[in-house]
């Protein structure tokens, strides 16, 4: 067993590193395990094994229980077009420089898939720590993730079943069309099921822990690997309020079995040649160029976002998977990969992730705006003028543009959410789809010569670049924090707090359709 506290002592260092660094837990997970093993720790491989695949269980979990539908139900198309785009092109550039640097057969195919995918771990945890989840961009950027998780699972099975014939990869892909039929019905019908229920919350632990388990043993049953029964349940958990709920019960518990998991990964590279390096540093040089170019351009092209959210998307998608690990782990025990193989996609894997933080940033994303080729081509040109300028119109802008439509100002909209641009004009107002801080979108808008300018932004640099590039004209910021709305007043803007301005809101409305309390009756006598 010391084996076994050496491995967890290693992961509570990673995730220790992690936190002091501000870096991704999951490359450095791995490169522990790596020392680990190439440091004389004697592991026994069996138990090894089993710790990988109840790792690799909750791992799957946890990547279907943080993609729900619902979230991007509205970019469906766009989602399809973007994941499954950069899922063939990525893969088949993957397999000409696989080709290219010397692999053949299964080596070349296992290299050129793990590229493809992006880590649905590593991206929601940044969209998490940033203000972009809920954004047309981040919605957009986790159904990707989704569509790319499910052809994995598809390839997986497809792989698995493929030595034993046509008939068996047939009977394996009906399989799992059915378990995913039955995580469908459940997705849908889990919320309505959690209201109607009284439980405590060890008795929901075991209920989950019995979907997971049961998920994977149907899977079992039905001939394809188990692990997709792992990710299905998951799926079919992820919707509100029940995912929120799952993932406060067994958050503690799935990050331990992560860590074990990616740790012993680690373990299991084996040390890399020169040659090897380099052929790794040649993948992940064609992920983080062509990822991010092939993304920005289908996602203006097929999602309608704007230059800087297009990019943004690209940036946040320019990493492996951990699909690709289980993959490849999956190649190394199943299909004889070549060991080197799975070391090259680990290293990509490492580097990639590691390289996220830093390249998933806003301030990256400005400074490519500026090399953008469209942008370039932007009409700056503008007859507006004496307007209302709303930048950041978002859900609840028509409840600002009615009142002033009411009393005639002309009303001229920026956002940078494709279909909330389409519902304004099919109302007939002036709206322009851009990112409403560029300051060619700006120009377009005629923001200098309108009479006011009322923005709801984000992200606080934002809302203070309008400021800045609009000296004169009125701008009215609202923000949702205290220190946000001082660093407004002190940039020149007026801040409108959201708390303040919902409370005010209130008290009207309640003014206005509450009767007012009897007055006292005067003691008689």
């Amino acid at each position: 067993m010391t084996w076994l506290a050496l491995l967890v002592l290693a992961a509570a260092g990673a995730f220790a590193l992690s936190h002091w660094l501000n870096l991704p837990v999951i490359p450095l997970l791995i490169l522990f395990g790596f020392g680990l093993s190439n440091g004389g720790v004697p592991f026994d491989q069996d138990a090894l094994d089993t710790a990988l695949d109840l790792g690799l269980a909750f791992l799957l979990f946890t990547a279907g229980l943080e993609l729900n539908p619902q979230r991007f139900a509205r970019y469906a198309g766009a989602v399809l077009w973007v994941g499954s785009l950069q899922f063939l092109v990525v893969g088949l550039a993957g397999l000409g420089l696989a080709s290219l640097l010397g692999y053949r057969g299964l080596g070349a195919l296992f290299l050129s898939v793990s590229l493809a995918t992006s880590s649905t771990l590593v991206v929601v945890r940044r969209l998490q720590v940033t203000p972009g989840s809920m954004t047309s961009y981040g919605r957009l950027v986790i159904g990707v993730l989704l569509v790319q998780d499910v052809i994995m699972i598809l390839l997986m099975v497809t792989l698995g079943k493929l030595p034993e014939g046509t008939l068996a990869v047939a009977q394996g892909l009906g399989g799992l069309t059915l378990l995913i039929g039955v995580a469908v019905g459940l997705q849908r019908w889990a919320p309505g099921i959690i209201r109607r229920t009284k439980l405590d919350e060890e008795a929901w632990l075991l209920i989950t822990l019995s979907i997971l388990f049961a998920f994977a043993g149907a899977a079992a049953a039905l001939g394809i690997p188990p692990l997709t029964g792992a990710f299905l349940a998951g799926f079919a958990l992820s919707s509100f309020p029940i995912g929120g709920l799952v993932r406060g019960l067994v958050g503690s518990l799935t990050t331990f079995f992560l860590a074990v998991f990616f740790t012993a990964l680690g373990a299991k590279v084996a040390i890399p040649t020169w040659a090897m390096f380099t052929d790794a540093l040649a993948c992940v040089a064609l992920v983080l160029i062509v990822t991010p170019l092939l993304v920005t351009a289908v996602a203006e092209w097929k999602g309608g976002l704007s230059s800087r959210k297009a990019i943004a998307s690209g940036l946040l998608l320019a990493q492996t998977s951990e699909f690709a690990l289980v993959l490849g782990l999956f190649g190394l025990q199943e299909a004889n990969l070549p060991p080197e193989v799975f070391s090259i996609i680990a290293l990509v894997a490492v580097v990639t992730m590691t390289l996220t933080p830093f390249l998933a940033n806003d301030d990256l994303a400005r400074r490519l705006l500026h090399w953008h080729p469209l942008r370039r081509r932007l009409p700056t040109v503008s007859d507006l003028s004496d307007h209302v300028l709303i930048l950041g119109f978002g859900p609840s802008g028509h409840w600002v543009v009615k009142p002033l439509l009411a009393a005639g100002h002309h009303v001229v909209a920026v956002d940078h959410d494709p279909v909330i641009v389409n519902q304004l004009r099919e109302r007939q107002i002036p709206c322009i789809l851009g990112d409403a801080s560029d300051e060619k979108v700006l120009e377009l808008a005629g923001a200098k010569s309108a009479k006011i300018v009322l923005a709801s932004m984000s992200e606080l640099p934002d809302a203070l670049n309008v400021i800045r590039m609009l000296p004169g004209v009125p701008v009215i910021i609202r923000v949702f924090e205290e220190a946000d709305a001082q660093a407004i007043e002190r940039a020149g803007g007026s801040a409108v707090l959201n708390s303040l301005a919902a409370a005010d809101a209130f008290m009207e409305w309640h003014a206005s359709s509450c009767p007012p309390p009897p007055s006292p009756v005067p003691p008689s006598g």
